[in-house]
């Protein structure tokens, strides 16, 4: 027996006595126990009840394969493990394996390194959030996918949206929800700069996390904390990713000017007093929305000045 093979046993809902894991694994009941004390000492949230057995607390829901290959079927590779590096390197490592000419779906319940912009370290507890990348091959000029995050962003915000969620967005590519984080977006071009060019699109979204969740410096939110029920996280992935890949194509035949419009709705400092900040430099103005690339546009002083997205932070004043 291995850890993947014990996850999946718990995966089916309802309770496993140690006595059925046991015969299940041929090994004792102890060697059972040994290995939840492990897991839970990994930060896998297990209950045990008396008569009853293990089984994952209540806002663990691990994503059912089978369920997103059907409804995805013939239209992306799907690539769903357990645990990786990085959804990320994923859709890389795909890449180089050439294997597929599909849209490419990773998604996992942990990420051991997953990461935001600046090199963040991005919270993943085991089967509560979405951890996905989505990477596409597409005959673009990496110079004309400046805009890429923003489309991203407002594919989600507008997924959410209809489903009753007032989330906001955040320039460039967070996403906010109660003005608190509830999830984040990290694009990767590969490429000449003539197309075609490899686009991996990381998002990482707040789902089914527990207020008692620690070990984030900042404010956050999550679905299922606002809305007071455990979100289904597969339906979310299908549904994210048919979202996601109409919006691209969208932005791809036509550009930028739909998601401009959109933005100023899901503006978190829509007209508000911002810094900008970039290494040292720090710029202050009013935040007036984006151009046609994406970029911030501010009113600094008596001008109005575009900046591009980056090694950059924006901050209420």
């Amino acid at each position: 027996m291995n850890i993947d093979e014990l996850l999946s046993a718990l995966a089916d809902k309802g309770f496993h006595s140690g006595e059925d894991l046991a015969k299940r694994f041929s090994i004792s009941r102890a060697a059972i126990s040994k290995w939840i004390s492990k897991l839970r000492m990994a930060g896998y949230d297990i209950h045990s009840v008396p008569g009853k057995g293990y089984c994952f607390a209540p806002y663990v829901r691990p994503l059912e394969s089978s369920k997103i290959e059907q409804a995805l079927l013939n239209h992306v590779q799907v690539i769903l493990t357990a645990e990786t590096d990085s959804t990320n390197e994923d859709v890389k490592r795909a890449f180089r394996a050439n294997q597929t000419t599909l849209p490419i779906l990773a998604t996992t319940e942990k990420q051991t390194i997953g990461r935001g912009r600046r090199g963040r370290v991005w919270h993943s507890p085991y089967a509560q959030n979405i951890y996905l990348s989505l990477g596409l091959k597409l005959d673009v000029a990496i110079s004309e996918l400046s805009g890429l995050s923003i489309v991203i962003g407002l594919a989600v915000a507008d997924l959410l949206q209809q489903q009753g969620l007032p989330v906001q967005l955040k320039w460039p590519n967070d996403i906010y929800l109660e003005g608190k984080k509830l999830g984040g977006i990290l694009v990767e071009l590969e490429g000449a700069f003539e197309p075609p060019c490899n686009v991996i699109i990381g998002l990482g979204l707040n789902v089914n996390m527990p207020r008692q969740s620690q070990e984030i410096d900042q404010p956050w939110q999550s679905l299922s904390e606002f809305q007071g029920q455990i979100i289904d996280r597969t339906e979310l992935v299908i549904q994210l990713f048919k979202q996601l890949t109409t919006y691209i194509s969208q932005f791809c035949e036509n550009g930028m000017a739909d998601f401009v419009v959109k933005w100023p709705a899901y503006d978190l400092y829509h007209h508000q007093s911002v810094q900008l900040i970039s290494g040292e430099q720090v710029k202050t103005g009013i935040n007036m929305g984006i151009n046609h690339q994406g970029g911030l546009v501010m009113q600094v002083g008596n001008e109005e000045q575009s900046f591009n997205g980056g090694e950059v932070s924006l901050r209420p004043l």
